[in-house]
């Protein structure tokens, strides 16, 4: 298949591109994907949180494309250091799978865009334009959703209403949050699972996120609403 681009594009200024992402032939894909488009140079591929700061120490690009989960840490927590560092660095979270909650997590903690991993190479180069110039581009857009006005500072339980909770965790969540009303710690839930302690942590900080809650307790409380 022949790609054509028009002249005028050629000319635009050129976005400086970043790619976080464990799984290298993912991440190289992406770039030769990219490549096709001259608007969008991609600069430089980090596969965890130690490549990445790296990386940025020696040249800030315009956006980063970042996976969610990256095996040393998570990506809401690799953003938070990005942009500490780096306020203006625009950034794109990529999920594997397509929920609600990925869109309130990432929007909540001031992600400039979420993309799914499936996307189509056009689609993700709409998303990092768009980002570029000072746009948000969430896939799918918080708009397909129900819209649910949320007061995160009210006291009683739960913050959000029980039929968005339901649909806002996995599977694998879901049992998560079963623990967690038994009193598990992340290690017994690592253990009942099979999954790493920091991967039992990180699920639960998701949970949190996602149910817009600080506290383990205030998770519980939520899920009774739903469980009960």
């Amino acid at each position: 298949m022949s790609i054509h681009w028009e002249k005028s594009k050629e000319t635009e200024e050129q976005v400086h591109l970043l790619i976080v992402d464990s799984h290298r032939p993912f991440a190289e894909g992406t770039r030769a994907l990219l490549s096709f488009e001259p608007r969008i140079v991609t600069i430089g591929i980090a596969g965890d949180k130690n490549s990445c700061l790296n990386f940025l120490c020696d040249s800030v690009p315009d956006v980063v494309l970042l996976d969610f989960y990256l095996p040393d840490i998570g990506g809401l927590d690799l953003m938070d250091k990005i942009k500490a560092a780096h306020p203006d660095l625009k950034v794109i979270l990529m999920v594997e799978q397509s929920q609600e909650g990925y869109v309130l997590a990432a929007s909540r903690k001031g992600a400039e865009g979420l993309l799914l991993k499936t996307c189509a190479v056009e689609e993700m180069i709409q998303a990092v334009l768009s980002v570029s110039k000072g746009g948000v581009y969430f896939s799918p857009s918080p708009s397909a959703f129900p819209k649910v006005e949320i007061d995160f500072n009210d006291l009683y339980f739960p913050v959000k209403p029980a039929e968005v909770l339901k649909r806002l965790l996995t599977p694998r969540e879901k049992e998560i949050m079963c623990l967690l009303t038994k009193g598990l710690h992340n290690r017994e839930i690592a253990a009942a699972l099979g999954i790493t302690v920091r991967a039992a942590h990180l699920q639960v900080k998701i949970i949190l996120l996602k149910f817009g809650v600080n506290t383990r307790l205030e998770a519980v409380l939520s899920w009774a609403y739903v469980d009960g």
